[in-house]
């Protein structure tokens, strides 16, 4: 199923992929991720928990959290691309902050092979959504985005009708208790016969604790979902380690 993957992205990838001389993220050596940076961010020698995508320097299955039952619940797997630090927290955040999508463009194929490498096939995607007043603010969802990203690198089907129908304050100084309670109620699919028995990739930038993963596979299982994956660019380092050196 991946190779067929691969051979149905080819006209899209000479669409979308633009051949980086320069690093995307650190503009130094040659792209479009160089060794450097992928050492130090991506770190393909750690793991990645498979309730909550953190980065865990151990052999075990779980980080601390998750194995203690205090990680998601409703997704099958999650994982992250790389470490949220230095020159990756970066170039998310410009692409965020800045206003500049465009840039995930040069990071679409070392990402996508990473996300074929570590998830099964899937019916299609599911970018977290935005509600349409930050949406308005902001002019784009980065999500959608990264999504987008994915669909002409693998050629894998957007699927439609998730929407986030309150607007809830910033959660990044709230536990992942009150992460869940903020994000409680506030996703809905609009067409659920749509998704019975599916297969699916939700799609976000970072996660932290995994709450929006959460919040968005627990209404895509109420809806008959099948089997949930999380995928996202960035994860944080499990709590009560060393944290990683930029």
């Amino acid at each position: 199923m991946k190779e067929l993957w691969r051979e149905a992205s080819k006209v899209g990838r000479g669409l979308w992929y633009v051949d980086k001389q320069y690093c995307a993220l650190c503009g130094a050596e040659k792209g479009p991720i160089c060794m450097t940076c992928r050492t130090k961010y991506l770190r393909s020698d750690l793991r990645r928990c498979g309730r909550c995508g953190k980065l865990v320097q151990s052999e075990k299955l779980y980080c601390l959290d998750c194995a203690a039952g205090r990680g998601p619940k409703q997704l099958d797997q999650v994982t992250a691309w790389g470490h949220y630090s230095g020159k990756l927290k970066e170039f998310i955040q410009t692409v965020k902050f800045k206003a500049q999508p465009r840039l995930i463009r040069e990071i679409s194929r070392p990402f996508s092979d990473w996300a074929i490498s570590q998830l099964p096939a899937v019916d299609g995607i599911v970018a977290v959504p935005m509600h349409k007043t930050r949406l308005a603010e902001r002019g784009f969802n980065q999500a959608e985005v990264i999504a987008s990203a994915l669909h002409w690198e693998l050629g894998l089907p957007i699927l439609p009708g998730v929407d986030r129908i309150e607007p809830r304050s910033s959660q990044v100084l709230l536990s992942r208790q009150e992460r869940l309670h903020n994000l409680k109620g506030i996703f809905v699919v609009r067409q659920p016969e749509y998704y019975q028995g599916r297969t699916v990739w939700i799609i976000d930038d970072v996660t932290t604790t995994g709450a929006t993963f959460e919040a968005v596979a627990g209404v895509l299982r109420e809806s008959g979902v099948r089997a949930i994956y999380g995928l996202c660019l960035a994860a944080g380092l499990e709590k009560k380690l060393v944290p990683l050196s930029d």
